[in-house]
């Protein structure tokens, strides 16, 4: 199936919830939002789109015109150089649309104050929802994303050595990603070294790597517009201590459990449940500090969400992240992270060659 093809089904069900929700038009100023429908990365605020029942607006500077135009046919491309807010309000008058909504959610504020003052609805976020489920193209594209970080962790580690520092690893976890396609990292690399290791979000920094040492790594990368995420722990040396041994073995039990839990229809705090009771029994309750996962996409942190709070239950097509983990402060840590995609017949592990 052809990328346009993609994109009309795509079109084809948010016409069919504005008309469920009685609109003629929808308003999309999120640029990840904008990205989901066309492929097309517009830098914030750089275009607006209006859907209506039978065309697709895109208003956008000139200088985007010309190549957008070509990218996307099955858009109108609209050049305007000056207040694109107005001017969407006047595209609106002229089309005669009577309810346009708008995602409030993710609008600048005063572009939200003008949308209300002329009659605009606010809505949910409706097309972010619908990001959730990834169909058969964006599976291909996370598959690569994240077999790509996967390659990554086999390249950098038997090079890390003794002396190295935290960013040295990671600038060449970041080189060979960047020269095997990558656009950019999902986050900030985080390479942590011994107690550093104890801080789920360390920044990486100019520790240097001891002959005995924890070591945990956590990257990923933007593949043609898609995230991957991923996280490894080991001891790097011969001396490992015990306590290490026994919580990477818990942390491990945790992830593949949790993994197997994941399937189509179990609520996503079950996940969560499903790691945290383990480490809990084994008696580091206190030291799994963060949520279990996240959905991992456009974005790399987005719904749904395995946590203790969240009100998600897992779908076909959803790709999230299990990764539990112990957190020993002033000594070391371990996290362990696959990224998954939930299928008929359970989770498949995204996060491997």
């Amino acid at each position: 199936m052809k990328t346009n093809q993609y994109v009309q089904e795509k079109l084809t069900t948010i016409r069919k919830w504005m008309n469920k929700n009685g609109l003629d038009g929808l308003v999309v100023t999120y640029n990840t939002d904008q990205f989901y429908l066309t492929n097309f990365y517009f830098y914030t605020e750089e275009a607006i789109f209006l859907i209506t029942a039978k065309k697709a607006l895109a208003i956008t500077r000139g200088l985007y015109e010309k190549p957008f135009g070509k990218f996307a046919p099955y858009m109108q491309v609209i050049g305007c150089e000056g207040n694109r807010p107005q001017f969407l309000l006047d595209q609106i008058k002229k089309l005669g649309l009577k309810k346009v909504g708008f995602d409030a959610a993710h609008e600048p504020y005063p572009t939200g104050k003008l949308f209300r003052e002329h009659g605009l609805l606010e809505v949910p976020s409706f097309i972010s929802t619908l990001r959730t489920t990834k169909n058969e193209q964006e599976h291909k594209i996370l598959r690569a994303s994240n077999r790509l970080a996967y390659l990554t962790y086999e390249y950098i580690k038997p090079r890390i050595k003794t002396g190295m520092t935290e960013f040295e690893v990671a600038a060449e976890m970041e080189r060979f990603m960047r020269i095997h396609g990558a656009k950019s990292t999902s986050f900030f690399t985080i390479v942590a070294f011994g107690e550093n290791a104890a801080n789920p979000h360390h920044e990486t920094g100019s520790r240097k790597l001891k002959a005995n040492d924890a070591v945990l790594l956590d990257f990923g990368c933007v593949y043609h517009g898609y995230c991957s995420d991923m996280t490894r722990s080991w001891w790097h040396g011969n001396k490992e201590p015990a306590e290490y041994k026994k919580i990477w073995q818990i942390v491990d039990n945790a992830r593949k459990e949790g993994i197997k839990a994941a399937k189509i229809g179990v609520a996503c705090k079950q996940v969560d449940a499903t790691c945290r009771d383990l480490i809990t029994r084994a008696g580091y309750g206190d030291y799994f500090t963060h949520g279990t996962g996240h959905g991992v996409g456009i974005e790399i942190h987005e719904d749904p969400y395995n946590n203790q709070t969240s009100k998600h239950v897992l779908q076909k097509g959803n790709v999230v992240s299990v990764e539990p983990g112990i957190y020993l402060p002033g000594k070391f840590g371990v996290r362990l992270e696959d990224t998954v995609i939930i299928t008929e017949t359970g989770a498949k592990i995204l996060t491997r060659k």
